[in-house]
């Protein structure tokens, strides 16, 4: 069950930064918003793998934290696309 949540937090990842160029202006605003959403979800996903204890493997734990971070992300740049909003 645990490599099912991993993959899903993978697929979600990779869906988000797949989609920010496409939302998101060139230069500076697209890389802090890659690196931002890197950075936060690998400590959350740190944090996560660490604080887990035995419940699920800490490489599940820690992609899954991962993925956490970029749901909010991932709601925005669903919602942009379904109104059809060019880059911002």
């Amino acid at each position: 069950m645990s490599a099912l949540v991993a993959t899903v937090a993978l697929l979600i990842v990779a869906y988000v930064h797949v989609n920010i160029p496409r939302f998101t202006g060139r230069g500076q605003k697209r890389f802090i918003a890659h690196a931002m959403l890197l950075m936060v979800g690998i400590v959350f996903g740190v944090l996560s793998a660490m604080l887990a204890g035995t419940a699920a493997p800490p490489w599940a734990v820690f992609v899954t934290g991962l993925g956490v971070v970029h749901v909010p992300a991932l709601c925005v740049l669903v919602i942009k696309r379904l109104r059809r909003s060019g880059r911002s």
